[in-house]
């Protein structure tokens, strides 16, 4: 396919740097994405199999003076656990600045036991400056139900520092967030899960990014290895028949591990998200361009003022008189015209446009009006 170019004026010149950025980003995923394969666990998930999310209120002790300053809720929660070890202390009467109130979150994956251990993650809900060096005293972890379900305890672990003084004729200096925090292994489970994900002798496959042809692909890849097994019953969901044979717990584990290794290849819809922050463009798909014409040119205008001192006559009374000058300059570029023909590919149009010197932003402006024309059959999104 032949694509015309009618400029205005002649232009010509180096290619600019964001420029082959763009056409880095626009052409290398499509060149890769007809002939992808994934496992069928890569792309979905088996219904019932589901992680755990744990909850949980604690006391970080243990900082240098980098604690909550003057807070209620902190003052309260020690002097609540004081009182269980027979110390009886107002909690007026606790002025300590080493001690932070803490929310503790967690994951238990699918299939945990009681005794099994997992990470958290601490972060202060008061005025703490830092959780560096400090050590979570035991707090117990609950489920959505608001069910104990696991109990956490240990030294954080922060990914960077805050040293310095504060105040003024101070100076400070920190390196990323401080009041978060983690603990490897910092919670022991008190209960296991229990899983029932087998359904009379069915199971429910689910599609993390829902599509009627890939949940097709999936069911003829199934039914390819064991016939008549799988059933798409929308655009989200397969449901999967285990054999007779392999119902047993042992034998269904066997058919399920096959079943992840299954590879399909997953459509992509046709898609163009644009991040206008950050002036990044990501097309997917089959992107194609209808006829149109495309008119491209920049206008810039400076405006700029000097200001001039005028001092009188030494014999005279005057005051010194300023006056500003004020100075207009525009520079228009030269306005480019393109011509789309009907089915331009991506590769089509960012080759184009690179030799048109447009920016990732431009490129934004531009594809959106394409879509507005109604040139650009698909989505547009904009984060």
């Amino acid at each position: 396919m032949t694509l015309r170019i009618h400029t205005m004026m002649a232009a010509a010149g180096r290619l600019g740097r964001s420029s082959i950025l763009l056409t880095t980003l626009l052409v290398g995923p499509l060149e890769l994405s007809g002939a992808i394969e994934a496992r069928i666990k890569d792309i979905g998930r088996i219904d019932g199999l589901n992680d755990t999310e744990l909850i949980g209120y604690g006391v970080v002790v243990g900082l240098s003076g980098t604690g909550d300053k003057d807070i209620e809720l902190t003052k309260r929660t020690m002097a609540n656990i004081l009182q269980n070890f027979q110390i009886a202390l107002p909690s007026k009467d606790i002025k300590s600045k080493n001690v932070a109130a803490v929310m503790v979150t967690g994951k238990a994956p699918y299939f945990h036991q009681k005794g099994d251990r997992v990470d958290i993650q601490v972060s202060s809900v008061g005025d703490a400056t830092s959780l560096e060096g400090g050590i979570l005293l035991m707090a117990p972890l609950l489920d959505a139900d608001g069910k104990l379900y696991a109990l956490a305890q240990g030294s954080l672990t922060v990914g960077g520092y805050s040293t310095g003084v504060g105040g003024p004729g101070g100076q400070t200096q920190t390196k990323n967030y401080t009041t978060v925090g983690r603990i490897p292994s910092g919670a022991t489970l008190a209960r296991e899960q229990k899983v029932d994900f087998i359904q009379g002798g069915r199971i429910r496959f689910v599609l993390r990014h829902p599509d009627f042809t890939t949940a097709g692909r999936i069911m003829e890849a199934v039914n390819a290895r064991y016939e008549n097994s799988a059933t798409a019953v929308n655009a989200g969901c397969v449901l999967i028949r285990i054999p007779e044979t392999m119902q047993e717990p042992a034998q269904a584990a066997v058919f399920l591990a096959d079943l992840e290794a299954i590879r399909v290849t997953p459509d992509i819809q046709s898609r163009i998200i644009v991040n206008e922050r950050t002036g990044t463009i990501v097309m997917g798909g089959d992107v194609r361009v209808s006829e149109a014409i495309v008119a491209h040119g920049n206008l810039t205008v400076n405006i700029g003022s000097t200001l001039t001192a005028y001092m009188p006559n030494s014999l005279t009374k005057a005051n010194p008189v300023v006056t500003e000058a004020v100075e207009l300059r525009t520079k228009e570029d030269p306005a480019k015209v393109l011509l789309l023909p009907g089915t331009a590919t991506v590769r089509d149009l960012a080759d184009l446009l690179n030799q048109l010197g447009t920016t990732p932003r431009d490129m934004i402006s531009i594809l959106e009006a394409l879509h507005s024309l109604g040139a650009i059959q698909m989505e547009v999104i904009t984060i």
